[in-house]
Parts: structure tokens; sequence; C-alpha cells
């Protein structure tokens, strides 16, 4: 039995790196490299499956709602076989998402990740989006001040 090597740091946040452009490409071919085969995200989404797979899906369903969907990394972390990220994904919402049909807005999201990497792969990323200001963002009036992401 081998022990798996050890990831430099760098390594790993190149790896962490190369998982979010499908957010903004949409091309999904990267999983194939940087997604172990048996990845676990924790929490799935409503209706995700388990796995790349599920994940590209995921960038679909977030690609049709907002096209020009970015994500900037405030913050990367790493340590030992972790990389934690705290991002601002944002967004124009131009199609249906979480049951809300487009609205023209521009919308801007907080996200927190923690990616494990093994072997120079994503194994398990466990992940918090907070829904509730984005929720807020899209059915508040249309005058309604809005405040950055982590302001």
């Amino acid at each position: 039995m081998s022990v798996p090597s050890p990831a430099t740091e760098p390594d790993i946040v190149s790896v962490v790196r190369a998982f979010y452009e499908p957010f903004r490409t949409g091309d999904t071919s990267v999983y194939d490299d940087v997604l172990a085969a048996d990845w676990v995200d924790i929490p799935l989404a409503p209706g995700q499956e388990q796995g790349p797979s599920g994940m590209a899906a995921q960038i679909g369903l977030f690609r049709r709602a907002m096209p020009d969907y970015s994500v900037v990394h405030e913050d990367l972390i790493a340590q030992g076989d972790r990389v934690a990220v705290r991002n601002t994904v944002s967004g124009t919402h131009q199609g249906a998402f979480m049951g809300i049909e487009a609205t023209g807005r521009r919308i801007e999201m907080r996200t927190m990740d923690v990616h494990q990497v093994r072997d120079g792969q994503i194994v398990v990323t466990w992940h918090l989006e907070d829904f509730a200001g984005l929720m807020g963002q899209l059915t508040a009036p249309a005058d309604a001040p809005t405040r950055p992401a982590w302001g």
C-alpha cells in the first residue's frame, strides 16, 4: 500500500483555483483533472447528485441563471492538505434561479469553502453560501439600496 504524497501549498492552491474556473467559463472539463472520481460535496444543493458530474450540472444551472457569473477570491489560505477560500460571487440575474424568474438585477453573494486535496485532486469540499442575502437581493423592491457582500 502506498502512502499519498503530500501536496505542497502552492500546488493545492492551484488545484483549488482551477475548481472555480467553470463558474466563469462554463467549461467543466477541468473537473476531470481537479476533482477525484469519488469527490464529496457537503452539503449537496437540492436535486444535486454527488460527484464531479453533479457539480458540472450545478455549474450549468448557475450559468443559465447568471451568464456573467464570476467568483473573486477574497482570501485563500492553505494549511496541510486543505485550502480555505472566502469568495465574492457576482452576476446578473438573467434566468430562473431558486424559483425566481429573471429580475435583471446584479447580485453579490458571500461564500466560504474548505477543500481537502490529495494527490493533486480535491477529495472533499465543505461550503456555505449566503443564500438568505442572495434571496434578499432578488426579492427586494427595485429601489432598495444594496450593500456590498462583505460590507
